[in-house]
């Protein structure tokens, strides 16, 4: 029975680290920040994934090229309460006749990024810092609340933009869309007035709510 019960958790336990959205794929350097996502986040909901990126990280590794990249150096998962994450730090020995090691590098900022599972949505996030900050090579960071911002293009009219014409309609009908305005094509500013934005598909589905005075559809 209790072997039964170490398989069913090794299993367990597989199937979860094959799930993630943010794997971290970088080998342990000794080098690392510590941040801390204090419990008091109202904005996000159990099980969301938390992953810490460094814009400028070292990627290459066993050389001294000095590649640099977006790179994802830590991740976390939100269970309700206060979690820590520890992010991957590069490593550079190339003064001393070593090689580099891929990994955030001190002095620039983290960039944070939030997935949701049960909405399949990704998010960049605003860190409000209650220690440390934001910094990759801070002794530790403390962030006391996350602001979400969907990464998914909305597709929508810029009338800001076409603000001289009194907005997209205005700026179609002078121009047309195919016309390049501020060194944008009308089409990219105004993409609901020239009729580029996706439709979503209707769902097909019985309203049994509305015949519900015959027993619903059937």
């Amino acid at each position: 029975m209790k072997s039964l019960k170490h398989v069913i958790f090794l299993l367990s336990f597989i199937s979860v680290s094959f799930s993630q959205y943010y794997s971290v794929e970088l080998e342990n350097t000794g080098v690392s920040q510590l941040t801390i996502f204090q419990n008091s986040i109202t904005s996000l909901e159990v099980g969301d994934e938390i992953g810490i990126f460094d814009e400028n990280a070292i990627s290459n590794s066993g050389d001294c090229s000095s590649q640099t990249a977006e790179l994802l150096v830590g991740s976390g998962t939100w269970e309700g309460e206060q979690v820590e994450i520890v992010s991957v730090g590069s490593i550079d020995n190339c003064a001393f006749g070593g090689f580099q090691l891929p990994g955030f590098q001190d002095g620039g900022a983290l960039k944070l990024k939030v997935y949701r599972p049960s909405t399949g949505t990704e998010y960049a996030a605003t860190a409000a810092y209650s220690a440390g900050t934001g910094t990759f090579g801070d002794l530790f960071m403390a962030v006391s609340e996350l602001e979400l911002e969907s990464l998914e293009p909305v597709c929508e009219d810029d009338n800001d933009a076409t603000a001289g014409f009194g907005g997209c309609a205005g700026a179609v009908a002078a121009l047309g869309c195919d016309f390049v305005f501020g060194g944008s094509p009308i089409s990219d500013l105004c993409p609901e007035t020239c009729e580029q934005c996706e439709e979503e598909e209707p769902v097909c589905e019985d309203d049994n709510d509305a015949t519900a005075g015959f027993g619903g559809c059937a």
